[in-house]
């Protein structure tokens, strides 16, 4: 199961070296990719079935994104605690299959006049196996250095990846995605992502491009109603296609994601009816053939056809939780 749960969730930090936008905008990366917390609310949360195909083994993964302000101590941070914050939001996530979890958390400052934009201060993951913690890893961001200290099976070691330019976190770039600002089917991103997993400590190259949009139904989706009673999304909800694709073979980093086109009022029976941007409604894993992802193939006529996913995360649930509770 560590092979699994290790993959897309494994916390690391996103360097980005160069951008294409539709419009051919020439804004920084910072500056395209923000805080996707609305004015009107300082959480968020969201819930996915997790699916893992080959197996057949069902788990839940949970997002929650917390804004903090300044001087504030956030103390359940891994194994260490984040004092005296600067304002910045808290980003986690659990992923649950069976007896084995991963939890994985990185806290951002929001910079810029407006402070909106994210960059990373800190993150963990920590990864259990019946009860057992197997892996640890604790992580501090540097204009230079990606600085962590990893612990596999109870041996400690730690190092330094050297990072230049824009830095994002894994879990930051799932949501941050939401909140570009030309968002569209002409995105285009290429970065190189530092990633530290139990064997490795290495950078590797990416690229994520949004090409098209596919509607999306989800026992989130099926569960929006009109003011009338009838389904919003009766034939699922139209969703932008994120390709995240890789150029050196690292679990981590071969992803698809769908991100929902229109933004989602939560609760329409909030007297303020509250929205979420663009959430992220599907996030899938690619079969993997002699160890080499691939989302499709040839058949012997050469048309190309879809391999099966090999893990699946399908949004159950998305809310902006009660500020009394």
């Amino acid at each position: 199961m560590k092979k699994i749960l290790l993959t897309i969730f494994t916390l690391a930090m996103i360097l980005c070296l160069g951008v294409g936008l539709a419009a051919c905008n020439n804004a920084t990366t910072q500056g395209q990719l923000e805080n996707p917390l609305g004015f009107d609310h300082k959480s968020e949360v969201f819930v996915y079935d997790a699916l893992d195909t080959k197996s057949g083994n069902l788990g839940t993964y949970t997002v929650r994104i917390v804004g903090h302000d300044a001087g504030e101590t956030i103390s359940d941070f891994g194994n260490a605690e984040l004092p005296n914050v600067e304002k910045g939001i808290l980003v986690t996530g659990k992923l649950e299959m069976g007896d084995d979890v991963s939890s994985t958390g990185c806290y951002f400052k929001l910079v810029g006049s407006s402070t909106t934009y994210m960059v990373p201060v800190a993150s963990y993951t920590v990864h259990t196996e019946d009860g057992k913690e197997t892996f640890r890893l604790q992580a501090t961001y540097s204009t230079k250095t990606y600085d962590y200290e990893r612990t596999v099976d109870g041996k400690k070691d730690s190092g330094s990846i050297k990072i230049s330019g824009t830095c994002f976190d894994n879990n930051e770039f799932h949501q941050m995605l939401r909140t570009v600002s030309t968002y569209s089917s002409g995105l285009s991103l290429a970065y190189n992502m530092p990633l530290v997993t139990p064997t490795e400590a290495l950078s590797v190259s990416i690229t994520a491009t949004m090409s098209y949009s596919q509607k999306v139904a989800t026992s989130f989706t099926d569960a929006l109603l009109k003011d009338d009673g009838t389904q919003l999304y009766p034939e699922g909800m139209d969703c932008y296609v994120v390709n995240i694709n890789r150029s050196t073979e690292v679990a981590g980093t071969s992803q698809k994601l769908y991100y929902a086109v229109d933004n989602v009022a939560t609760d329409i029976s909030h007297p303020n009816v509250r929205f979420m941007q663009h959430i992220l409604v599907k996030i899938v894993e690619p079969y993997k053939v002699d160890g080499k992802a691939t989302f499709a193939a040839t058949d012997a006529d050469g048309k190309q056809v879809e391999k099966p996913i090999q893990m699946e995360y399908i949004l159950r649930q998305a809310y902006i939780p009660d500020p009394t509770m």
